[in-house]
């Protein structure tokens, strides 16, 4: 197995998250036919190939004279890494960055068949074809020029990654403000329908006769009491759910609104992304917003 110091291992980890946002900006640029500049942070890398080419290395190297071993091996350790990583992501911030749900021989839409194969090929052309010359490269660089680039790339990185993690947060807790709000709309439906329903169980008739027989009975003990129209009462309480449900619907207009301006870099930069609320894909439809408030600025 190679030894190699802190220092090393962190130089290895930069360099193959830059290499991992060159290859999927490139890959994602050429399928979207314009510049893309892809992953969760807003700097020149993506942390997720850097850890897992970490992992592959460390979990790999010990079987580098046994290339089956090394294809195993990297091939279940990467799939571990993309497994949890994506239900993490999902968990935490609501948010899956792939979806592989319509592969074979998938689960979750976290992992499946086809990347775990790709995976143990790439750890074979890792260990034997490109960690040799990113350790050559690495070794060939001033060892003080390499501790220097290594703290200002951890300082940026850092950095990059705390403002993102608050923007995921800050968009989290607008999505789950939109949930509850569904939930109050649903609830007030509910419950207008459940009027409706019993207004028109009950005729008209047959209640305004036991209203005036009621009212009859109780004009000997209170001659004052006037019983309240039944059609006013129904239309009093409509009014008040009406309104109710127009102010949800609003705090609800107003909150989408947030969650566009919120989510645009993301979704922009990340294609294949989704926003989660409720276990419901809410990407499309904010994706749709996007679109529409471009079309808007650009006529």
């Amino acid at each position: 197995m190679y030894s190699y110091t802190f220092r090393q291992w962190l130089s290895f980890f930069y360099l193959y998250c830059i290499f991992g946002w060159c290859f999927e900006s490139a890959y994602v640029s050429l399928k979207q036919l314009r510049p893309v500049n892809r992953g969760f942070l807003k700097g020149p890398w993506l942390p997720l190939y850097g850890s897992g080419a970490i992992l592959v290395l460390w979990m790999t190297l010990p079987f580098q004279n046994s290339p089956v071993e090394v294809y195993v091996v990297g091939l279940v350790g990467a799939t571990v890494l993309e497994y949890f990583t994506g239900e993490a992501m999902v968990r935490l911030f609501k948010v899956r960055y792939w979806d592989y749900s319509n592969q074979h021989f998938q689960y979750k839409g976290h992992i499946c068949l086809s990347s775990s194969i790709a995976w143990g090929f790439l750890s074979i052309a890792m260990v034997y074809g490109i960690q040799p010359q990113v350790e050559r490269f690495v070794f060939w660089m001033n060892q003080e020029f390499v501790s220097v680039a290594t703290f200002l790339i951890t300082v940026c990185m850092v950095y990059d990654f705390s403002g993102a993690f608050r923007e995921a947060m800050d968009l989290r807790h607008m999505l789950e403000q939109a949930e509850q709000l569904m939930a109050e709309l649903e609830q007030r439906a509910a419950e207008k329908k459940r009027l409706l329903e019993a207004a028109s169980t009950f005729a008209k008739e047959a209640v305004s006769e036991k209203l005036a027989d009621t009212k009859e009975a109780l004009a000997e003990r209170l001659p004052s009491v006037e019983t309240p129209d039944p059609g006013q009462l129904k239309e009093k309480v409509l009014e008040r759910l009406e309104k109710e449900m127009a102010q949800l619907e609003d705090r609800q207009e107003q909150l989408k609104e947030r969650i566009t301006s919120g989510a645009s870099w993301f979704l922009t930069h990340n294609p294949g992304s989704r926003f989660m609320n409720a276990g419901i894909d809410r990407s499309t439809e904010i994706r749709e917003r996007i679109l529409k408030r471009k079309n808007t600025k650009s006529s």
